[in-house]
């Protein structure tokens, strides 16, 4: 048996059993183990943290425990690396589309001189439209496509919601 916080933080936060479960990616039956004090793993604990906004550290009653402070550690260890390289990932992602978003921008505003006429207004008001188009895309991909991915390939991440900001 381990006493743990999380009914309380729970409760503070008012959120359901459910609610929770859904934010943190876990089942129900998992958070009503472990508010009844049985144990859970490192991953479930960081994963119910991140959904809590807390440390794992905070979960528990009496951190200072042996065996609390070393599963305190490991998962603390095991969140940081995984922080580390999502963050990596992303902002490699972020790099590489900004990249191709100028250079596209680029492109199309060199070919303003070779059109001529009335496309020219067209084409124009099509490229400042290009402008106001690629940061909501960009945030769609991200949201879509990049979070799912690095939820998966991280997964002590995925509830947290500092897990596409640098911790620095």
């Amino acid at each position: 048996m381990v006493n743990t916080q999380i009914k309380e933080l729970r409760v503070a936060k008012g959120l359901s059993q459910e609610q929770l479960a859904e934010a943190a990616k876990v089942s129900v039956r998992t958070i009503q183990r472990l508010e009844a004090g049985q144990d859970g793993s490192i991953e479930t604990l960081n994963l119910v943290a991140g959904a809590l906004g807390v440390s794992v550290r905070d979960l528990f009653e009496d951190p200072q425990a042996q065996a609390n402070q070393e599963r305190i550690s490991r998962s603390d260890s095991q969140l940081q690396v995984q922080l580390t390289n999502r963050w990596q990932e992303f902002k490699t992602f972020k790099r590489l589309y900004g990249t191709i978003y100028i250079i596209v921008m680029l492109v199309w505003g060199a070919c303003f001189p070779m059109i001529h006429g009335r496309w020219s207004a067209v084409i124009g008001m099509l490229w400042v439209g290009g402008w106001m188009i690629m940061n909501p895309l960009r945030r769609w991909w991200i949201v879509n496509k990049i979070d799912p991915k690095l939820d998966t390939k991280y997964p002590l991440t995925a509830s947290r919601t500092d897990k596409n900001h640098s911790s620095k």
